[in-house]
């Protein structure tokens, strides 16, 4: 009487099968998990790009709203009427109210800010004082893919590109502001400016 061997184990093909199939697996589940990393980080640069923008139209619109019809000095003790746009390298600088004193500091309620293009961000700088005083560095508030474009809107309704006033204390009635951006059509912003002193 013989005895039957029992084998106990894999072939070799067995072996080479299981392999190709857990290759196979593996594959799938790495390209899943990229395809999830990816979509995250493309979440997340989008909700950061909508935060930035955000946070910019907020502070964009307040200060707009809040300009005020006040010629202003700059250091040197020159005239500067009360808003100005395309000038010495600054797209806007107006005076505006509403400056919270919370700290109880030596100075006004209005406060002569700035915006400019510096590299690829829109910069916001403010002045300790609205006449004779240097600005502060600025942060910025804005990144940008190219330079933005502005035009203003006057007391009888009509867009122009560059802002020329007549008087010293006047202002536009509204701006528009055209931010360029990688892949989808500009970033439209219309804002009215000092809504309380027109």
């Amino acid at each position: 009487m013989r005895e039957t061997v029992s084998r106990n184990g894999f072939t070799l093909v067995e072996m080479l099968v299981a392999l190709a199939l857990f290759a196979v697996i593996a594959v799938g589940a790495l390209g899943l998990l990229r395809f999830s990393v990816d979509a995250e980080l493309a979440s997340r640069a989008k909700t950061d790009s909508i935060a930035a923008q955000r946070r910019f139209l907020s502070v964009w619109t307040a200060d707009l709203a809040q300009a005020v019809p006040r010629p202003s000095r700059d250091q040197g003790g020159l005239a500067h009427p009360a808003f100005e746009a395309n000038r010495d390298g600054i797209a806007l600088r107006f005076t505006r109210s509403g400056w919270d004193n919370v700290d109880g500091a030596p100075r006004p309620g209005l406060q002569k800010v700035e915006y400019r293009v510096a590299g690829n961000a829109l910069v916001r700088a403010g002045y300790p004082f609205p006449d004779g005083a240097a600005p502060d560095p600025g942060a910025e508030v804005l990144p940008l893919s190219g330079p933005p474009t502005f035009r203003f809107r006057t007391q009888d309704g009509t867009w122009r590109n560059a802002w020329d006033p007549q008087l010293t204390t006047e202002l536009p009635v509204a701006i528009e502001l055209l931010v360029p951006q990688k892949g989808v059509p500009p970033l439209r912003i219309v804002s009215l400016v000092g809504v309380n002193y027109q």
